[in-house]
């Protein structure tokens, strides 16, 4: 399976959006979105590059639905107007064509969300809590709410979650009223699922001022090697990552950045990663496949190499040999994950997944730990 098939699956699924800096608002607003939705006819039958395309359209789509709903509202728009007048002929590309539908529909509701307060969802279920469709809004605007805070602070995520569960329990519903009592009985389900990333996060916060954890490597590749004393007194960034990881290909331009930025500044970035030994890379298309046979160590390092040619990336590039702990030491579950660790050699931050907001919060530690 192509990435780029799996990151639109991503989008299907609801796990680009992600909450923008308020910092970032104004300019978000003024910036042109980057998708120009005729290139829609040029890659028609192309179905791999169909798929990237309309990854990234709604990517930018759903950023944009936080921060400016007028605007994802009229991308929205044209981008349904050119996908009604797409009639590809390869049966690959046709199936995508009611994928992207599906999601467009999905959009406009998390736009029409956008635009309730959860104040006047919670005053209309005061006044009758016998609302199946109010009360399934209020469980998706509390769960934004939550979804924003879950994997940066776990206490004020939980705070707003024992809110939302509390007022709905609270609803004035008897048994007359089964629409709405089964749709309370899902949004609090739907708000419970925040329990295992809360908890996550927590583990993740107590591992701030641990120690740095001594270098595990097989490989390096992209880099001369380091070592444990390379890294004393330098602000470093351990990056988790997989070749097979779309969200972790979303966080390149970032790593890019930084390592332009500071690399002449006490500061070592790391991609750490993994044998997979399952697939292949194609170093002039730049899509990933399954390897027809199990990859040797050294194919795997070669391919990893080319992977980062094609991305052009500059940071050293690490991959763990078998066994190694340090995975579980940072509190790896899911992919990417970056800590940040101070000149100290202390654990200063960890977040996890893609999107500005964790890339807006690194930054600014990084910039903060070099000046120390």
């Amino acid at each position: 399976m192509h990435w780029t098939r799996i990151l639109f699956t991503a989008v299907l699924c609801g796990v680009l959006v992600a909450p923008v800096p308020a910092a970032d608002d104004a300019k978000a607003k003024t910036a042109k979105p980057a998708v120009n939705v005729t290139e829609i006819h040029e890659v028609l039958e192309d179905d791999v590059a169909l798929n990237a395309f309309f990854a990234k359209s709604f990517r930018v789509i759903g950023q944009l639905v936080t921060r400016d709903a007028n605007a994802a509202e009229k991308l929205i728009d044209a981008l349904e107007a050119e996908i009604k007048k797409a009639k590809p002929k390869n049966p690959k590309s046709l199936n995508l064509i009611p994928r992207a539908t599906r999601a467009i529909t999905v959009y406009r509701d998390r736009i029409a969300l956008s635009r309730v307060k959860i104040e006047d969802l919670q005053k209309a279920l005061k006044k009758n809590a016998a609302q199946p469709k109010t009360i399934r809004q209020y469980s998706q605007k509390a769960g934004q709410q939550i979804s924003g805070l879950a994997r940066s602070d776990p206490d004020q995520a939980e705070k707003k979650q024992k809110a939302a569960l509390t007022f709905l329990n609270g609803l004035a519903l008897n048994e007359s009223a089964a629409a709405a009592l089964k749709a309370v009985t899902a949004a609090k389900a739907s708000l419970k699922r925040f329990d295992r990333t809360i908890a996550s996060t927590r583990k993740l916060v107590a591992l701030n001022g641990k120690n740095i954890a001594p270098l595990q490597v097989e490989k390096w590749v992209n880099g001369t090697p380091l070592t444990d004393d390379d890294l004393k007194g330098k602000v470093v960034v351990l990056d988790f990552w997989a070749v097979w990881c779309g969200p972790c290909i979303r966080t390149f331009p970032h790593l890019i950045k930084w390592q332009a930025k500071y690399d002449k500044n006490d500061f070592v970035l790391i991609g750490l990663t993994s044998y997979y030994k399952r697939y292949s890379f194609n170093d002039k298309t730049g899509q990933l496949s399954r390897a027809q046979a199990p990859q040797t160590a050294e194919q795997e390092q070669e391919m990893v190499q080319q992977f980062a040619d094609f991305h052009k990336l500059k940071h050293r590039l690490a991959i763990q040999p078998k066994g190694s702990t340090l995975s579980k030491y940072y509190g790896v579950s899911g992919i990417p994950h970056v800590t940040v660790i101070d000149k100290k050699g202390k654990i200063r931050m960890t977040r996890v997944g893609s999107g500005p907001a964790n890339a807006t919060a690194i930054q600014e530690l990084v910039e903060k730990l070099i000046k120390e």
